[in-house]
């Protein structure tokens, strides 16, 4: 790492979710992330109102993913490598990593649920498409069980092996309906032209 590298990366300002560094005051940290308070398409939203339409489908084309796990301080963090892509009106999305939120950051109805992981792809001409997937408590989720024993409990730990993989699909519901909107990164810088696929139907999770 040059020392020019070392400067840039310690001029982003430390961000999180309560206090004086939450979300209300993102805006206002740096002029990077100016678009979380200025911004026109923020993300999450409430889904409400929503109307019916007819969409080019959403074709999922997922692969299994050595794991490659990491605290990073706001999230549980997957790296996928690009193993599988979205195809949406033949747009090939390229699947970069999946992440979980508790509780769900989108909302129905003014309804959280328990959690909502965010599986962010991208396309070759850098346009993000991110899947939501609500979770609920309630069921075992068998599918899931090695993400849960190697959790890194500490900020700044990872763990990675190609003895276990991960199925990405495993996230996905039955019924792929989904709620679509132009938005946002949810988290700083905010960037806007995101292409938001949020699957109306939640998995389970055991409460453990």
């Amino acid at each position: 790492m040059t020392s020019a590298q070392h400067q840039d990366h310690h001029s982003t300002p430390h961000w999180g979710y309560t206090g004086d560094i939450g979300p209300e005051h993102w805006g206002e940290l740096c002029p990077e992330f100016a678009l979380c308070s200025l911004g026109q398409a923020q993300s999450p939203i409430d889904l409400v109102d929503v109307e019916s339409a007819s969409l080019a489908p959403v074709v999922f084309r997922y692969g299994e993913v050595r794991l490659n796990i990491a605290n990073n301080g706001h999230s549980i963090q997957i790296e996928c490598g690009e193993s599988g892509a979205i195809e949406i009106g033949g747009q090939r999305y390229a699947l970069r990593q999946f992440h979980f939120h508790a509780p769900s950051e989108h909302t129905v109805a003014g309804r959280y649920y328990d959690m909502e992981a965010h599986l962010v792809h991208a396309s070759a001409q850098g346009e993000l498409a991110v899947v939501g997937v609500f979770m609920q408590r309630g069921r075992h989720h068998a599918g899931l069980a090695a993400l849960w024993q190697n959790l890194p409990q500490h900020e700044g730990e990872s763990y990675t092996t190609g003895e276990i993989v991960v199925r990405p699909e495993v996230l996905l519901p039955a019924n792929r309906r989904a709620y679509r909107y132009e938005g946002s990164l949810t988290t700083p810088p905010g960037t806007e032209g995101v292409h938001w696929i949020v699957l109306a139907e939640p998995i389970e999770i055991s409460p453990a």
